[in-house]
């Protein structure tokens, strides 16, 4: 514990001291966030705010793993398939700003060789996609629409890649091949469970993205669910995870300053995929799956509102919402925006303890 705390003051005092300095850095070469017109008017106002500052508590994490946490591959594990999403998160971030995102033409041209030397008909050639075709209209349905930066299906099979890897070290290496019920202990899965760590992945992380929309909301319910973890952790005795929970929550702290109303940096889809795969990662390890219902609720019914709320419009041309995700919809209600975050803080540490004494019996 005492090095844990260390990890923690050490990391807090390293970007708290690197904030400024990136902040201004954003600024400076206009790296900002671009507000959608679709959203609450009252958000018009954070046009041009700095964005990508998840990098930097990214980027300190891994440091201190790589320097300090050295006792076992959990934590190198923790920090690559977080690296791994937060890059995920970089490219659409930059795409967003850039304004150039060329995967669906350059999947197309590629496949245009292939039709013309088989002599494939028109026909036969619009056949040949319609897998493909369904498959993103389906991704465009439960997500986010936008006419920048990567497209849902294109951010889907990117995350997949890194849910196949986080299951493979998982299963193959780690020899993870159970699920645990409190109360009743191991559930053997053997060949399913990756599917289930996959699914987990992907759930957990898209989660987590939907719910960064207001100022300190995704990052503030961060740090109460990585406070949790960390007691299970050390509970738990294993020791590698909370080092890196001691790490991230030092790293946080500081943006939060930052990122709090009114926020002066955004964390951007670099923090908001970093943030999910750490949370999935870190439940997983400890073999903690359920728990991670509660202690990460209020991401999963923010995250999964604005997937009913697509369905409903698409199926039934009705919404269930004002407005999704579900942060929205209070905003729309009259809510001012800091009462929904401090409210879902409030959902958190409830739900958070709620989940702390299911991963104790």
């Amino acid at each position: 514990m005492i090095k844990a705390i260390v990890i923690f003051l050490a990391n807090v005092t390293a970007t708290a001291m690197l904030y400024p300095a990136f902040i201004n850095f954003l600024y400076r070469f206009s790296l900002r966030e671009k507000i959608r017109n679709d959203g609450p008017k009252t958000h018009l106002v954070k046009q041009g705010t700095p964005t990508m500052g998840g990098l930097a508590f990214i980027l300190s994490v891994g440091i201190l793993t790589i320097f300090f946490n050295k006792s076992a591959y959990y934590g190198y594990f923790l920090a690559g398939i977080t690296f791994l999403a937060g890059i995920l998160g970089l490219m659409e971030d930059l795409f967003k700003i850039y304004s150039h995102s060329h995967f669906q033409d350059a999947f197309r041209s590629s496949l245009n060789p292939i039709v013309t030397m088989s002599s494939l008909t028109s026909k036969a050639y619009n056949k040949l996609l319609l897998p493909w075709d369904l498959f993103k209209e389906f991704w465009r349905t439960v997500g986010s629409t936008t006419d920048v930066g990567l497209q849902t299906y294109q951010k889907f099979i990117l995350q997949s890649v890194i849910a196949v890897v986080c299951s493979y070290f998982l299963f193959v290496v780690f020899g993870y091949n159970t699920l645990w019920m409190p109360l009743f202990g191991h559930f053997h899965l053997g060949i399913f469970y990756p599917v289930f760590v996959y699914l987990v992945f992907i759930v957990v992380l898209n989660s987590v993205a939907f719910t960064d929309g207001l100022d300190g909301l995704a990052g503030g319910l961060a740090f109460i669910a990585f406070i949790f973890f960390w007691v299970i952790a050390e509970m738990l005795n294993i020791y590698p995870v909370s080092l890196y929970l001691a790490a991230f929550l030092g790293a946080l702290l500081p943006f939060l300053y930052f990122n709090v109303f009114p926020a002066r940096i955004f964390m951007g889809n670099v923090g908001s995929f970093a943030l999910g795969a750490a949370i999935a990662v870190v439940a997983l390890l400890l073999h903690r799956e359920v728990a991670i219902i509660f202690i990460a609720f209020p991401f999963l019914i923010d995250g999964m509102s604005s997937v009913f709320q697509q369905l409903s419009v698409r199926l039934t041309g009705k919404r269930i919402f004002l407005m999704a995700p579900l942060h929205h919809h209070f905003e729309l209600m009259g809510w001012v925006e800091t009462k929904v975050v401090f409210r879902f803080y409030l959902l958190a540490i409830f739900s958070g303890f709620v989940g702390l004494l299911i991963s104790l019996i």
